[in-house]
């Protein structure tokens, strides 16, 4: 793995974009015809913590609705991704969540369960699974035209200060299935990374188990040609992206909690040539915060 630290100031000499800039091989000129069209286009959003007492967690939601469904209506919107903490330690408002809000999109979503989403322990509740609540289990697949999108479950069943690893075996898998896909994007709630180390956030994995495993992730995430990026979730004060080993891990701010930056998501644009534009989008201000042009 390449040293997060060395590549950073690299990254900053070469391409003059500060602290949000990317290696030189993916920093070109955004030579994408305005006029062109994305072929897939999604969204990735975050930490809603839907029930957090004493935030209006329910405006907030539907915020994020009414904001994603103008971007069906107005650009397109192929997929959403839900990147973990769609709730606040509550098994019930995952049902609440799901019939009173999330049923308003426009665009078909994906759920990645976070920390904060707790299931029930009673087997026959409805909230026992995340298969009964959303249709998919908590570690999932689902392929788009060429490109193949993982779902990867960080959390514990009912403890949000535990932050897992990824089954590294499962995701192993995964990647090994999908190796002939145009692309792979990997969405994992919480950051893999030992939190704090190489100016990585500081809610990543923390326990040194964990962190170990974490570790592994990164390097299978980081070794195999076809994952084009990676996207976490969970800290609500992030809005753009680290590298390490040369690949790009995107955060996308948050959606409602307590604390954080402006609340916002993240869109991704894949092009005929599989070329992929990123931004973040402030959507409490209406403004791009950062974009890239990728290749694919």
């Amino acid at each position: 793995m390449k040293d997060y630290k060395t590549n950073r100031l690299e990254f900053i000499r070469t391409c003059g974009l500060g602290m949000s800039a990317l290696p030189a091989v993916w920093c070109e000129a955004a030579d994408i015809p305005k006029t062109q069209k994305p072929k897939l286009r999604f969204a990735a959003a975050s930490d809603l913590h839907f029930g957090q007492g004493k935030t209006p967690f329910k405006e907030s939601t539907d915020n994020m609705v009414k904001w994603l469904n103008q971007e069906k209506e107005s650009k397109g919107l192929d997929a959403v991704f839900l990147n973990g903490d769609l709730t606040h330690d509550s098994s019930p408002a995952l049902i609440s969540l799901r019939d009173n809000h999330l049923k308003k999109l426009k665009a078909p979503y994906y759920t990645i369960k976070g920390n904060h989403d707790f299931l029930d322990t009673n087997p026959n509740s409805a909230t026992a699974s995340w298969q009964k609540i959303w249709g998919h289990p908590a570690n999932h697949v689902f392929k788009q035209d060429d490109f193949a999108f993982i779902l990867a479950d960080t959390s514990a069943p009912r403890n949000a200060g535990t932050y897992l690893a990824a089954d590294l075996n499962w995701l192993k898998n995964q990647l090994e299935e999908h190796s002939s896909a145009a692309g792979i994007f990997v969405f994992i709630h919480i950051a893999q990374r030992k939190a704090k180390v190489d100016g990585w956030p500081a809610h990543g994995v923390h326990q040194p188990d964990e962190a170990k495993k974490g570790e592994e992730v990164m390097r299978l995430l980081e070794s195999t040609d076809n994952v084009r990026a990676v996207f976490h979730g969970h800290n609500h004060g992030e809005t753009g992206h680290l590298v390490s080993g040369d690949l790009r891990y995107f955060f996308d701010s948050h959606i409602g909690g307590s604390w954080g930056a402006k609340k916002g998501y993240r869109i991704v644009e894949i092009y005929d040539d599989n070329r992929m534009t990123t931004y973040q989008w402030n959507a409490e201000d209406g403004k791009i915060l950062n974009q890239d042009t990728l290749k694919g």
